[in-house]
């Protein structure tokens, strides 16, 4: 069976296609389909954009949607993570934690994947808890704000962790294991 997966982001696609890639029969292809974003929750914006894409190409689609969530800036940029990424971008958010210490950089990323087939939506999520470095950290790897979120069992950014690593701890792993459970259990 094929999935397509609405994103016009490439390393999502890599990175679900490294999750799933034990699913005999199961394969994910990208598709830019655009959909608007509701403004909401994640789950709001999956389940709206997984039912808008279906209704377009009438097969199996998934769309994800994730947030960056500081709980010392009550849950800030949470959905608005993509504009804040695009505005304040790491640098505007280290600074405003630049006063906080220990606990008041309790971050969290936080993923929903929305499936959508002849039956309907289902949603998936997955949680990684963590702490906002206090530099940006990079090797190259990730993306957006990989590069200031330290998981919690790490001293290591998610952008200091090759795609395969980070994979293998990440929200969005979580959330397809979900997925998968899922898919296990259609056939």
């Amino acid at each position: 069976m094929k999935i397509y997966f609405a994103t016009g982001n490439p390393n999502k696609i890599k990175e679900a296609n490294i999750i799933l890639k034990d699913l005999k029969g199961i394969s994910v292809e990208q598709i830019k389909c655009p959909y608007p974003e509701v403004q909401g929750t994640l789950e709001e914006v999956s389940e709206f954009g997984a039912k808008y894409v279906y209704e377009k190409i009438e097969k199996p689609i998934i769309v994800e949607d994730s947030g960056f969530f500081v709980e010392s800036l009550n849950g800030f940029p949470g959905t608005y993570s993509k504009y804040v990424q695009e505005t304040l971008g790491n640098e505007g958010i280290l600074k405003l934690l630049e006063d906080k210490e220990g606990d008041d950089r309790n971050a969290y990323f936080k993923t929903v994947i929305g499936y959508c087939d002849e039956k309907g939506v289902k949603l998936f999520k997955g949680i990684v808890k963590g702490k906002v470095s206090y530099e940006i950290r990079s090797k190259g790897y990730g993306f957006a704000y990989d590069s200031i979120f330290i998981p919690d069992g790490e001293d290591r950014t998610f952008a200091e962790m090759k795609t395969e690593e980070k994979s293998e701890i990440s929200h969005r792993k979580k959330a397809f294991e979900e997925f998968k459970k899922f898919l296990c259990n259609m056939g």
